[in-house]
């Protein structure tokens, strides 16, 4: 059987609303754009919703409609795609890491509370694979120290943490809408807030800094405008926004086999559970099961995880890596003067991660194959 690390089957609610679009005639940011974001508002309880071109645009647009620039820090985990840390660069900010809680794969609040200075104007956690992170300990902590909380939530639409949403928790969330995401509008990101003027901003500066935007001005608002800031072009189309809509007429019944896939590898891979560690599970958190995370325990295996990954594509899974550590890529080492030595639970974690293929088009079948092959796995490296 071949089961491949990811696989995208668009259905006709979304090919029904892209249609829509087009038939329109205007596929460029207007009112489907705003319609997405009208959904989002009210599916993670937030007032303001801006629709943007990546996630990674959002967390720049978040940093910088806070202010947040040179002479600044920014406090991040190492453990997360490299966007994380890029939005924080364009702003001038500078980028400071704090180690993850091995367990969770989340950062560690501890390790932020430690890394605090005065230049601290923000810290970034990450919902690794979908889980919240501890937003009791992080939320106490940007009180106290008076830093703002903006979530990279890429992974984590749906999720909750003690029955609140994920885009309901922090000064601002930040979502993605990649390919591979739990929705998909191609390419693309939500930024959520409570805060009125960070909203405004985020939506001025996502567009060039104009005061009327394309549609407005179409719609009937008059032909000019001013440019009132140095803006970016950020914005998400009418096109990628319908797609996103369609993606949502079955976002809950997507989560909800998310969950079945996720309970089902639990169970087939329960039997094998000394051999590997299954995806952590928080109580007080609803995971958005984004990603199933195993940690191979090399201490009762005689196999590394690279090559574990070698074998399973050997019998047809695909498989992958999250994350690459901020620290091992070459641009940040020499940039950031970073080092392995200083991350110890990022790199134990790092060399011991795989993901499994997960996605809503995946099969108990198929899962059952990849469970299968897991298990062969570790009773023939067992140490």
């Amino acid at each position: 059987m071949k089961v491949p690390f990811f696989r995208l089957r668009l259905g006709t609610p979304e090919k029904k609303a892209v249609s829509r679009v087009i038939e329109s005639g205007w596929v460029t940011s207007g009112p489907t754009a705003r319609a997405l974001e009208e959904k989002i508002k009210k599916l993670v309880h937030a007032r303001h919703a801006v629709a943007v071109s990546s996630a990674t645009a959002g967390l720049h647009l978040s940093l910088k409609a806070a202010g947040i620039g040179a002479g600044d820090e920014v406090i991040t985990s190492p453990y997360t795609m490299a966007a994380t840390v890029e939005a924080i660069l364009y702003t001038g900010a500078t980028p400071v890491f704090a180690d993850i809680d091995p367990l969770t794969l989340n950062i560690d609040p501890a390790r932020v509370k430690s890394k605090i200075t005065r230049k601290t104007k923000a810290v970034i956690p990450v919902d690794i694979g979908g889980l919240p992170c501890d937003y009791d300990a992080l939320l106490k902590i940007a009180r106290q120290r008076k830093v703002l909380l903006i979530e990279d939530a890429a992974h984590s639409l749906g999720a909750q943490f003690k029955s609140r949403p994920v885009g309901s928790l922090c000064d601002a969330t930040v979502f993605s809408f990649y390919s591979t995401k739990n929705i998909t509008t191609g390419e693309g990101g939500m930024v959520v807030t409570d805060d009125n003027l960070l909203a405004s901003r985020v939506r001025l500066l996502s567009l060039h800094g104009m005061t009327s935007s394309g549609w407005k001005r179409y719609a009937g608002g008059g032909w000019k405008y001013d440019i009132v800031e140095l803006g970016y072009k950020y914005n998400l189309s009418d096109l990628a926004a319908g797609l996103g809509l369609g993606q949502l007429t079955r976002f809950s019944q997507m989560q909800k086999k998310r969950q079945m896939l996720a309970d089902r590898y639990m169970k087939n891979l329960s039997a094998v559970q000394q051999f590997i560690e299954l995806p952590c599970v928080d109580r007080r958190s609803r995971h958005g099961w984004h990603l199933f995370i195993i940690k191979i325990c090399p201490e009762r295996l005689r196999i590394t995880r690279d090559r574990y990954i070698r074998e399973l594509e050997k019998n047809g899974v695909g498989c992958g890596v999250h994350f690459i550590p901020i620290y091992r890529f070459r641009y940040f080492q020499e940039h950031l003067k970073l080092k392995i030595s200083d991350f110890p639970f990022t790199e134990r974690a790092y060399l011991r991660v795989i993901s499994l293929p997960f996605y809503p088009d995946l099969s108990i079948r198929e899962v059952d194959y990849v469970s299968e092959r897991i298990a062969e796995l570790c009773r023939r490296f067992s140490r």
